[in-house]
This record gives C-alpha cells, structure tokens and sequence, in this order.
C-alpha cells in the first residue's frame, strides 16, 4: 500500500492535469473584440514575458467522496483560474477564466464556470488594471435538486475595475506570475500563484 501523502500528491497532479486540459481544451484564443465594447476601455502594451500562453492555478479540496463499493467519485471543492494577455492594434486584452466545482456527499455535483474579457493597462513595474467591459456565469448543478443549466452575462457591477500587483519570478526552472492586493506593497501576502503553459 502507497502512503497517503502519495495518493493525495498523486491525486492532486491528477485533477490539476484534468483542469489544466480542460481550460485548454475550452479556451479559445483572445480574439479581435467587439470594437463598440473596447473603444473606450483604457489599455496599454503587454510585458513581453507575459504576451503569450496560459497563467494558470489549481487547487482540490482535502475531502474526497466514495460510492458504496469505495470507489473515489470526486473531491468536495475543485477551482482553477486561468488568465491570457494579449495585444489587438497594440493595445493590452486580458481573457480570466475561473472554475469552481462542489459535491456534497449524496453526489450532487455544482460547477460554476466565469469568464471576464476586457483591457489591461499596465503601470511601472509591478502594478496592473483589469478593465473588463464583458462576462459571463454559467452554473452547472448535477445531481442536485434542481438540475440544470443556468448561463447569464455579467452587469455593470461585476464589471468594474481591478488594479492589482504582479512580479515574475522563477521556481523550479519555470515562469511563476505572483498576484497581489494593491495595498500589499511589500508583497508578502500572494493572492495566486500562477504556473505558466503554452
């Protein structure tokens, strides 16, 4: 038998795969937007080290649900969080995806899928602006009373400005992207870790 801390670091690499596959899988491109929605929307150029590829996070939660024959059906919380920066006409665009899924022991299984498109400025050397000017929620229960498919756009108040620090640094001979409150100027407390991905 495998000691418990290799199941679960075996267990974890597993579903952040699954994850990393699936957003890969879902995402498309950051394309030419709607011009109406992002003429207004301030933006700038993109970091070279940050222009290309997926800034990506993953975690599982430590409870993990069993059927009656012992076999695993799926860990209690499961998020991943994604972003892609790109540039269109030399301006900076920014693409957040996040992913949120719960289960409860009798198997009812929630998923909350969000998405935030819009402009990016970036200032100095470590401080960045999220405009995002559209989104959307998708919430996916299965299992659950109430099941079904509930998709909406995000409004005005979900829209609204975000300005964060970042800094790159190295670990284990990769591209690591640390994020911060604005206010944590000493920049000891990351809000995400995010590995990079081509």
């Amino acid at each position: 038998m495998k000691p418990q801390s290799n199941q679960f670091s075996v267990a974890a690499s597993s579903i952040g795969l699954f994850l990393l596959l699936f957003f890969c899988a879902c995402s498309k491109p950051v394309t030419k937007p709607n011009v109406d929605l992002y003429a207004n929307s301030p933006a700038s150029f993109i970091p070279a080290d940050l222009k290309s590829g997926i800034w990506f996070w993953g975690n599982i939660g430590p409870i993990a649900y069993y059927d009656r024959d012992g076999h695993q059906v799926g860990n209690g919380t499961e998020a991943a969080r994604e972003y892609r920066f790109a540039e269109v006409d030399g301006k900076g665009r920014f693409e957040f995806t996040q992913y949120l899924g719960m289960r409860n022991a009798s198997n009812c299984v929630t998923e909350i899928f969000t998405t935030k498109k819009g402009t990016v400025v970036f200032e100095g050397t470590d401080k960045l602006t999220l405009y995002p000017v559209e989104g959307s929620f998708r919430t996916i229960k299965k299992g659950c009373v109430g099941d079904g498919t509930n998709v909406r756009k995000a409004d005005a108040n979900e829209l609204q400005p975000e300005t964060l620090l970042w800094e790159l640094k190295e670990f284990a001979g990769s591209a690591v992207l640390y994020i911060y409150l604005e206010t944590d100027t000493a920049k000891e407390n990351p809000l995400f870790v995010y590995s990079y991905s081509e």
